[in-house]
């Protein structure tokens, strides 16, 4: 197991965590969609100079990809929405927590079968057992 990578996501979701917080903040100043847009905005100008300097790739390789795959950001974007409205109502640990849930839950079928030419990990019962484990945390800690 390469445990950087690990400990590098790791690193990514306290960057989540902080920006959960801080865009709730400022959601109740400007509106929930308005930090949305503003905060995906800083990230693609970011992102857009990071490739410009650092990048290696070929970006008009993005006009042989089939047209509809190119619209999956959409769902970055609603994540970040989602989780501006729900911050303030049930807490960054149950926001973030549960959008993991999310993400994992649907990471193990991509994954069983190997989706988007991704390696092909079989659900088993450990991760089962594992994905059970993360929905009962999302219970215990949005809970009082």
């Amino acid at each position: 197991m390469n445990w950087f990578y690990l400990v590098l996501c790791f690193i990514g979701g306290i960057g989540l965590s902080f920006q959960a917080s801080v865009n709730s903040e400022l959601g109740r100043k400007i509106g929930t969609i308005e930090v949305s847009c503003l905060a995906y905005t800083v990230g693609a100008i970011i992102l857009f100079i990071m490739a410009c300097f650092f990048g290696k790739g070929n970006m008009l390789e993005a006009l042989n990809f089939p047209k509809w795959k190119l619209f999956v950001g959409i769902f970055g974007a609603l994540f970040i929405y989602i989780i501006i409205l729900s911050v303030p109502k049930i807490g960054i640990a149950s926001a973030i927590i549960a959008g993991i849930v999310g993400q994992m839950f649907l990471s193990m079928i991509i994954d069983h079968y190997g989706l988007f030419g991704n390696i092909q990990t079989p659900i088993n019962v450990s991760r089962i057992l594992g994905l059970a484990l993360m929905f009962l945390s999302t219970y215990l800690f949005y809970t009082k």
